[in-house]
């Protein structure tokens, strides 16, 4: 139910997203060109790349919830909400420290490449990465959430993003300020910290006293010591550095070894196919904490293959549909100004039906022994994605970093998450502790 709820959460708000997102686009294109997209596109993924903001310690969080019976008063649940505040905290700190070296060094200009050639890029990468580091701590929202199983409340706060980015944008365009067009991307981070703020305000008032006790202890780690939490959090990380790897990067890819309109091109064809993967991502994240509880009580019957075969296949249709209205829908989205080719859109196809594959599967593996399993085969995915990438780029242009995700990601996740599976479905379904647990038939006496 929770998970039909946030799918369908993800389905309205998603329309709202690419309405606002198709308009932001044709008013940054028509306004300011194709250079000012592609550094919006290139600054807006930066939040992806750092999506380790809690080093993998929120998976704790995520299934503590899940399993408390009761989260207001469980000293377990406070004790590591706590300790991941503190985590959060000093990963804002060590991001505000890095961004100033990068902006007094000049290292911004070396990242941003191609895209990077606009008045005061650097300064105004620097201005929104501060944004976002402000934001950090209060994103622990939605770990919590995701444990209450209320992924849909989440879902339809972040709705309001591509809104008030739309708004900020104009807003920006209207300035006559020096350079306004390089600092369009900072719409994108505020729209981000407000929604933060709401979330993390409702989350407070739903789990009352938690959030509020958590954030006062968080301070004074010598009178409240923390629970231990990175014996799930580092594999967790590990995993979590991937996506950043694996497809994040693919920009910064184009912006290294492309042009500022491929980098454009592929931000233009990811508005629509990421909007995809996040309707995919919104069903498929809401199995995690529905199979860690059914888990818990002994009610899981049956594996993730039937559910990955469906995810792939929606994905797949939508392809088809885009394949061949491709040309007139992203003619609209960009006014004219961007071709998007039919082999950009195979490629994002081909990854993001692939990706869709993984959620059901990864999403079953989640418990602890199953989270460090996925650490090698997640790695080996991003490091052959990033290298796949950087190899396919000069041929194949903006589809080719996609496309050696949907490879990689074919080869090093969707084959060892199946024979895992198939190797350890007892544990997986909890028929092992329930085994453990019943009694013993020949003394009638528990085992």
């Amino acid at each position: 139910m929770n998970s039909l709820l946030a799918l369908g959460a993800k389905a309205a708000t998603m329309c709202v997203a690419l309405i606002c997102g198709i308009l932001t686009t044709r008013l940054i294109l028509g306004d300011a060109g194709v250079e000012a997209y592609a550094l919006f596109t290139l600054l807006a993924s930066l939040p992806s790349l750092l999506a380790f903001t809690d080093l993998g310690a929120g998976a704790v969080v995520v299934n503590s919830v899940a399993t408390s019976d009761d989260i207001r008063t469980d000293r377990t649940v406070l004790a590591q909400l706590t300790t991941v505040g503190r985590i959060l905290l000093g990963f804002a700190g060590a991001t505000m420290a890095v961004n100033l070296t990068m902006l007094l060094t000049g290292a911004w200009s070396l990242v941003l490449g191609s895209a990077g050639d606009l008045p005061q890029a650097s300064l105004a990468a620097f201005f929104c990465v501060m944004v976002f580091a402000f934001g950090v701590p209060v994103g622990i929202w939605v770990r919590i959430m995701l444990g209450l199983r209320r992924n849909h409340i989440t879902i339809l706060l972040q709705g309001l993003l591509s809104p008030l980015t739309l708004l900020g944008v104009w807003l920006i365009l209207q300035s006559d300020a020096e350079a306004a067009d390089s600092f369009i991307a900072i719409a994108s981070f505020t729209a981000s910290l407000f929604v933060s703020v709401i979330g993390l305000l409702i989350t407070a008032r739903l789990t009352r006293p938690l959030v509020n006790r958590a954030a006062s202890r968080v301070l004074l780690p010598g009178r409240f010591p923390g629970s231990r939490v990175m014996d799930v959090g580092w594999p967790m990380l590990a995993q979590l550095i991937t996506y950043p790897i694996a497809v994040s990067s693919h920009r910064f890819v184009l912006a290294q070894w492309g042009t500022p309109a491929e980098v454009a091109e592929y931000g233009v064809a990811g508005q629509v196919f990421f909007a995809l993967n996040g309707l995919v991502m919104a069903a498929g994240v809401a199995l995690w904490p529905l199979f860690a509880n059914r888990r818990h009580k002994g009610e899981l019957k049956r594996g993730p293959f039937a559910l990955s075969a469906v995810f792939a296949t929606c994905v797949g249709v939508a392809t088809g549909v885009l394949w061949m209205a491709g040309p007139w829908i992203f003619g609209f989205i960009t006014d004219g100004e961007l071709d998007v080719a039919r082999a950009t859109i195979a490629a994002f196809g081909a990854m993001i039906g692939l990706i869709a594959a993984v959620y059901p599967l990864g999403m079953f593996i989640m418990d602890k022994p199953g989270i460090r399993f996925q650490v090698i085969p997640t790695l080996t995915m991003a490091i052959c994605s990033l290298g796949l990438g950087i190899l396919l780029a000069g041929p194949l242009g903006t589809a080719g970093p996609p496309l050696g995700t949907a490879v990689a990601v074919a080869v090093c996740q969707v084959v060892p998450f199946s024979i895992y599976i198939v190797r350890h479905r007892d544990r997986l379904l909890g028929r092992e502790a329930a085994t453990a647990d019943a009694p013993d038939e020949r003394h009638g006496a528990s085992v």
